[in-house]
């Protein structure tokens, strides 16, 4: 099975004849990849110098005058880079038919302090140190995050990473909260040790990791494969990719996600799939998101998205289905503000049993550097 995913995924990649396009909001819009603004190859994290300019200018490619005067560099030498993210949310939950919130508590999400060290002009080694938010005990202690060593710039574009990084799947979200994250068979949020190889060209991008997945190091064996291929037209936008971890039971994971900007609109669509194996049968589960962002100014976007999940397709298991509006504000340069309202409606899959339905209420303060 695994050698049938990768193969597919080498075709899909091989058979891309345009330019490619990363899925996320901002890459979408300027038509460019998630790596021209992230030294992860992957995208997210620590940001290189075009990255770090399209931040200070509110995610915009011109340059603010009214903000002329800011003359922050994180590149400390000509080897030595820094970056950190903080992200404050005051969330609050009500849930139909009972008066009043049932929870309003402040939740410090992100925490990460990183630095990249390029001791030659292709290695560059990745360290961040954030917390963990988990559940009993949280927060956790401030932890290592990402730290790998990435070879890059090699022939054909090639690279190859190795350490503690995010593996290659599906549409790498702001929003963890996603469907087509909460349903995987790990955690979206977390690193995992390994290996990772592939390539970042003008007509394509693809990678492919083996770690460790859910083995314990030292103990178990490494069995987790994955890998993720993008490729882009004028007129479209996607991505396929694959996950299989085969320590313990068996379980994976495959994605097929889109994107199209018109001017001020950008479209977003994800829909996934995959299998766990259990003790007993297994469980086909499935999540699909589709999204609306619409930039109203620079730094003013107002976003609408709807989340589906059935997480055993074949059981009696409750459907989920959530409505969501974010405005997202950036009056300053590093300094951004979520407002977000979502609806959460469960169901059984013959929609005549239903749980209550469920409100959330967040407003986010978001520091990125």
């Amino acid at each position: 099975m695994i050698r049938t995913l990768l193969a597919a995924l080498s075709m899909v990649y091989l058979a891309s004849a345009a330019p490619t396009r990363a899925l996320p909001l901002y890459a979408s819009r300027e038509g460019t990849k998630c790596a021209s603004c992230h030294i992860d190859p992957n995208g997210g994290a620590m940001r290189n110098d075009f990255g770090f300019t399209y931040l200070k200018n509110r995610h915009s490619m011109e340059e603010e005058t009214k903000f002329g005067s800011i003359d922050v560099n994180p590149q400390l030498n000509d080897w030595i880079r820094l970056g950190m993210d903080t992200r404050m949310t005051y969330i609050g939950e009500h849930f139909e038919g009972v008066s009043g919130l049932q929870t309003y508590t402040f939740l410090p999400m992100e925490g990460n302090l990183r630095v990249a060290i390029t001791p030659q002009e292709h290695l560059t080694i990745v360290g961040s140190h954030g917390i963990v938010v988990d559940a009993p005990g949280f927060p956790q202690p401030y932890v290592a995050r990402e730290l790998y060593a990435l070879f890059h710039g090699l022939p054909k574009e090639a690279f190859v990473q190795v350490g503690r990084f995010r593996v290659p799947f599906g549409l790498r979200q702001d929003d963890h909260t996603s469907f087509t994250r909460a349903f995987l068979p790990y955690d979206s949020q977390k690193e995992d040790a390994g290996l990772a190889l592939g390539s970042v060209g003008k007509n394509g991008w693809f990678e492919f990791s083996y770690t460790n997945g859910e083995a314990t190091p030292t103990a178990d064996g490494a069995r987790a494969f994955a890998g993720k291929v993008a490729w882009g037209f004028p007129w479209l936008q996607g991505g396929i990719s694959g996950y299989a971890d085969q320590s313990g039971f068996d379980a994976d994971r495959w994605s097929l996600y889109l994107s199209r900007t018109f001017r001020s609109l950008t479209l977003l669509g994800e829909y996934a799939g995959g299998t766990d194996e259990g003790p007993f049968r297994k469980v086909n589960s499935m999540a699909s998101f589709v999204e609306a962002d619409y930039r109203v100014s620079r730094g003013v976007n107002v976003r609408a998205k709807f989340d589906y999940l059935d997480p055993d397709r074949e059981g009696d298991r409750e459907l989920t289905r959530r409505y969501l509006i974010d405005l997202d504000v950036t009056p300053v340069p590093f300094t951004e503000v979520k407002l977000s309202y979502a609806r959460y409606h469960s169901s059984g899959p013959d929609e005549t049993t239903e749980s209550p339905d469920r409100d959330e209420y967040v407003a986010q303060l978001f520091v990125p550097f």
